[in-house]
């Protein structure tokens, strides 16, 4: 069954209990406060899509939670020291945002100090090489791992971590729905995609793969030119090279570009993480009016959870958790209908992808 038929087939729970393998998945009925508006969760079982679901106990968390506060500790007096002597006016989030992304930095003895892996994963956070180990750790990282120091505190923090296996549970989730919505869209002689902040689009290139019937043609936007080399090497392996152009820019070209390109499907994964509101808002306005009728759009956005502490002090990795009445509110603030709005959650209930047809 496809996420789509999921989604549309699971229903509420009934007010008495029952079994529980006759409730398979969650299910919770989101009401905007501004407008009353309600939306449907559903909250996917790794089953549906291949994903990623161990959980960690209490001495984990534990063990994470004191490495975190000793990485906070030490952290804050190197960030309120640039603050005082190098950079008055920037903001605390932007110094912590780029000691983190210095590939010189050490953030903790216990995580990055010994692992190059761990390392890489803090100052490449946000970026498409911390992704590219998170969502093929099984594949590329997990066989290089020797029974050493650093072979076990790289299985202890990025294969146990819940907002790893998140993350890559994302990655699964927005390729499925990808490929659906090419499908959805089979008549169209030449179905276009637009990606901003793609990184190196590793979702795009895996759901056009699986549709190599169709005509599809995608425009990669992103400020990053590593992220795009690795994109055009990645889409060239794949042999979807020529379906494929590539843009160095951020955002503000988005309306520019759509005005040309006429996308069916524009896609934002991982963007919204940090922005705030108005700003969000705003961006998703602009999407959906660069869409034509029947149009869609999908983006994800990540919510608080019990690691939070672990991404903001050990990686340095600051972002904007929302919860789910706020992450649907950004749709229904933009414009879009609550009928026409599908957000499903992956099992840790870390990641939220939303799924918004114009």
């Amino acid at each position: 069954m496809t996420l789509m038929g999921v989604y549309t087939e699971t229903v509420a729970p009934p007010k008495v209990p029952t079994m529980p393998e006759v409730i398979p998945r969650k299910v919770r009925v989101v009401t905007a406060r501004e407008t009353g508006e309600k939306v449907k969760i559903v909250v996917l079982k790794s089953e549906d899509f291949g994903g990623e679901h161990k959980k960690n106990g209490f001495l984990y968390l534990l063990v994470l939670w004191l490495v975190s506060i000793w990485a906070m500790i030490t952290n804050s007096f190197q960030i309120l020291f640039v603050k005082v002597s190098q950079a008055r006016k920037s903001t605390l989030r932007d110094i912590t945002w780029k000691i983190g992304r210095n590939p010189n930095h050490i953030s903790s003895f216990f995580v990055d100090r010994f692992s190059r892996f761990n390392h890489e994963s803090k100052f490449g956070a946000a970026g498409w090489l911390s992704l590219d180990i998170f969502y093929n750790y099984w594949g590329k990282v997990r066989p290089q791992l020797k029974r050493d120091f650093e072979g076990f505190i790289t299985r202890f923090w990025i294969e146990r971590m819940a907002n790893r296996q998140a993350v890559t549970n994302r990655f699964k989730i927005v390729t499925n729905l990808l490929a659906e919505a090419f499908e959805e869209l089979s008549k169209e002689p030449e179905i276009r995609l637009v990606s901003v902040a793609s990184g190196s689009a590793q979702a795009v290139i895996a759901a056009m793969s699986r549709c190599p019937h169709l005509n599809i043609k995608a425009i990669l936007i992103d400020p990053d030119r590593e992220a795009l080399a690795q994109a055009e090497k990645d889409a060239q392996k794949a042999g979807l090279l020529s379906r494929f152009t590539f843009v160095r820019g951020t955002r503000k070209r988005l309306a520019s570009i759509c005005s040309e390109f006429s996308p069916h499907i524009i896609e934002m994964v991982g963007f919204l993480d940090y922005l705030g509101e108005e700003k969000a808002v705003e961006l998703i306005s602009r999407i959906k009016d660069c869409l034509p009728g029947g149009g869609i759009f999908l983006t994800c956005n990540i919510r608080n959870n019990p690691e939070r502490i672990f991404l903001h002090w050990v990686l340095l990795w600051p972002m904007v958790y929302r919860s789910e009445r706020e992450f649907i509110s950004l749709f229904l603030k933009a414009g879009f209908s609550p009928g026409q709005i599908r957000v499903f959650y992956e099992p840790f209930r870390i990641h939220g992808i939303g799924i918004c047809k114009k």
